[in-house]
């Protein structure tokens, strides 16, 4: 195997290309600690040590630390090692690690993110959110059932209920102009039209 190009990403950080494929990123320490320079032969042994002892390594590192203080969906925490410039193969067994472990759940993280906010959004947007963040619809409608069956108030209409008295009026203080505003904004909000108007009694 031979390492075809070094393309430098900032000062500290280079991709290396081993038989004009990309192999992994290293910083410029390590290229002089492991003698890599264009032209230069890798043997199997150093390209394994370096991915497991380093890449690896440092992948689990960085997801470590992505997690430590924010639950993440697969699908971010995935982005976040791709846009590092981690190798697919890198990137999966991380993956696997930190679900190995529990540090990765989205089950779990639907169901907090659903209960966050199930009192302050209406449910297509915190479905729309939640697609967004690569969690799959299965999930994010069976944790949303489960979720929403749970409380004895509607939350969708909890959360209408707040917007309203965000305007310091209770409904019936309304005027009919500001009603209709109201009706229109929340509607583009995703809240449910006759849930709207079963709160604003119209």
């Amino acid at each position: 195997m031979i390492i075809t190009r070094l393309e430098e990403i900032d000062k500290s950080k280079v991709k290396v290309y081993i038989d004009d494929e990309y192999a992994f990123l290293l910083y410029q320490k390590d290229l002089r600690r492991f003698c890599i320079d264009e032209g230069n032969e890798i043997t199997v042994t150093l390209y394994h040590d370096l991915m497991e002892d380093v890449i690896f390594r440092r992948a689990k590192q960085k997801a470590l630390a992505l997690l430590k203080f924010m639950d993440r969906s697969e699908a971010e925490l995935r982005k976040k090692l791709e846009d590092a410039f981690y190798p697919s193969q890198i990137i999966e067994r991380t993956i696997a690690y930190v679900y190995e472990y529990g540090y990765i759940n989205d089950e779990r993280y639907t169901s907090i993110y659903i209960r966050n906010r199930k009192h302050t959004k209406s449910k297509r947007i915190i479905k729309s959110e939640l697609l967004t963040k690569g969690i799959n619809k299965e999930i994010i409608d069976n944790i949303m059932m489960e979720e929403y069956q749970s409380e004895t108030e509607d939350p969708e209409e909890t959360a209408i209920k707040k917007a309203i008295y965000k305007k310091k009026k209770a409904p019936e203080e309304l005027e009919y102009e500001e009603k209709q505003k109201l009706i229109a904004s929340l509607y583009r909000k995703g809240f449910d039209i006759e849930k709207i108007r079963r709160v604003l009694s119209v």
